[in-house]
């Protein structure tokens, strides 16, 4: 069976991605936001915003633990609250720190995550200098964009996000690096076909969804039904990625989805030798922590440990027991769902929203209604589109087990 996973050894891990928290407030006020407005109000207790002292200490560490730990490359990925709340200069300095001092080690990638409000030509320079990739946060037209993504006076967002998209999608022609992709947070009112045209009418070609911040505690009959909804939204928003038939127009559910009718034998997730990406969550305190997307599992979050890094090295912090618990945990099938006929498409859906206080991460997901909505849904599509009906059967069984 071989040695397990271990993140501490060499030759481990293929890319470190880091979440920087540049910014620890947001000038925004969105409804379903976990830091602000959902149950983890952690953020306010560190500091507003990252310093370039307090930068450099990390590229340095960073460097110091890919040297150790013979990691690659690295993904700095700048998060919030909002990010473009450090302002350009010194975004700039952030950047160079990294690329100084991590450079001569390892590969260096940025991305930053933006609701795309405080976007200007100083941005642009600093974003094309850098080759940073763009993410923005909307979620559609104005109607379902600022159902939950208002500011702090309640005012609409959505005018100069949408123009933020356009005068990237614009510089674009001339800068490739700075066509946006773009992420938004499912509901089930939506009219998700539509909320693809609109998004390719901005001339977006790469799209995230994602659910909503609940765990397996929310789970009742009324939820189960919101999560069809949603389910059947997703499949919606699919059949028309299908109408329009271009492979470069990526869609990462949907990429996921059809990464496994492309490949001959299931891809299970069992624990691995080596990790292709590991995320850690670095804030404006100097402390480095797990990937704060598990932050929906709130009380077994708030329970998971930080470090310091004036105190820690990476090889330090990844010996935390954690991180190979988080990776058993995600390689097991919660007990339910060992009959469903989604198991191999599916893996019980996200870790975050499987947690409840009573069985840990041992439940369905919180969304497992969405998710047999929207594959059944697709094995319909795809063999109306000609997909062999017995290559359906082989792969999932009887489509009367649930």
């Amino acid at each position: 069976m071989g040695k397990p996973w271990d993140p501490s050894e060499p030759n481990s891990i293929e890319c470190l991605q880091v979440v920087y928290k540049i910014a620890e407030r947001c000038n925004i006020n969105c409804s379903y936001c976990y830091y602000f407005n959902m149950g983890d109000d952690t953020a306010l207790g560190r500091p507003a915003r990252a310093s370039v002292g307090s930068t450099i200490n990390l590229a340095k560490w960073i460097a110091a633990g890919c040297a150790d730990l013979r990691i690659p490359r690295v993904n700095i990925s700048f998060h919030g609250g909002e990010p473009m709340l450090a302002k350009p200069d010194r975004f700039a300095k952030m950047c160079e720190a990294f690329l100084t001092h991590i450079g001569p080690v390892a590969e260096v990638r940025f991305a930053i995550q933006t609701n795309g409000t405080i976007f200007n030509h100083d941005w642009l320079r600093v974003l094309v200098k850098y080759r940073v990739s763009i993410g923005i946060s909307i979620d559609g037209d104005r109607a379902d964009h600022d159902r939950f993504r208002l500011d702090h006076r309640g005012r609409s967002t959505f005018t100069v996000t949408e123009n933020t998209i356009r005068t990237l999608v614009e510089a674009s022609a001339v800068f490739p690096s700075l066509r946006p992709s773009t992420i938004s947070v499912l509901d089930r009112h939506v009219d998700y076909a539509a909320t693809f045209r609109y998004l390719r009418a901005l001339g977006i070609m790469q799209m995230h969804f994602l659910f909503p911040d609940r765990n397996a505690n929310d789970h009742a009959p009324q939820v189960d039904k919101e999560a069809a909804e949603i389910g059947s939204g997703l499949l919606d928003l699919f059949t028309e990625w299908m109408i329009e038939d271009n492979p470069d127009i990526h869609v990462r559910f949907i990429d996921r989805a059809l990464g496994y009718f492309r490949q001959g034998a299931s891809p299970k997730p069992v624990p691995r030798r080596r990790k292709s990406n590991q995320v850690l969550v670095a804030r404006s305190d100097e402390t480095v922590a797990i990937d704060d997307s598990y932050i929906p599992a709130l009380d077994w979050y708030a329970a998971t440990p930080e470090f310091a890094i004036a105190d820690t090295n990476l090889r330090g912090v990844l010996a935390d027991p954690v991180f190979p618990a988080i990776e058993t945990e995600t390689s097991k099938l919660p007990d339910a769902c060992t009959s469903c006929r989604w198991q191999d498409i599916c893996h019980g859906g996200d870790l975050e929203n499987r947690f409840s206080d009573q069985n840990g991460f041992n439940n369905p997901s919180v969304y497992c209604a969405a998710y047999k909505e929207l594959y059944a849904g697709i094995c319909n599509v795809l063999m109306n589109s000609g997909y062999p009906q017995s290559e359906i059967q082989r792969r999932f069984g009887d489509e009367h087990r649930v």
